[in-house]
C-alpha cells in the first residue's frame, strides 16, 4: 500500500487485521520503501497476508473476496492506494 508518511504502520495492519477476520490469522509488515515510484512524503507498506480456515480448505474465491475486503478497508481508512 502506498500511505502518508504520517500514517503508522501499525494502524494499517490494525485496519488489515480487522477487516481480513475471521480468515485472516496474520499480517505482518515486510518492507518498507520511500523512492523512485512512490510519491513525496508518502511511502509504499509492503504486507504479507496469511488466510486460513480451521475448518475447511479455502477456495480462489474465498482468498479473493477476503483479500479485497482487506484492501477496501485499508484504503478507505488511510487514503492509501494498492501499488502495482
Amino acid at each position: 500500500f502506498e500511505v502518508d508518511d504520517a500514517v503508522p504502520a501499525a494502524a494499517v495492519l490494525a485496519t488489515a487485521t480487522a477487516a481480513g477476520a475471521p480468515l485472516l490469522v496474520s499480517a505482518e509488515l515486510f518492507d518498507a520503501y520511500r523512492g523512485a515510484g512512490v510519491a513525496d512524503g508518502h511511502r509504499s507498506l509492503a504486507v504479507r497476508l496469511r488466510f486460513q480456515a480451521p475448518d475447511r480448505t479455502l477456495t480462489d474465491a474465498d482468498l479473493r473476496h477476503a483479500r479485497q475486503g482487506v484492501i477496501d478497508a485499508v484504503e478507505a481508512a488511510h487514503a492509501a492506494h494498492l501499488r502495482g
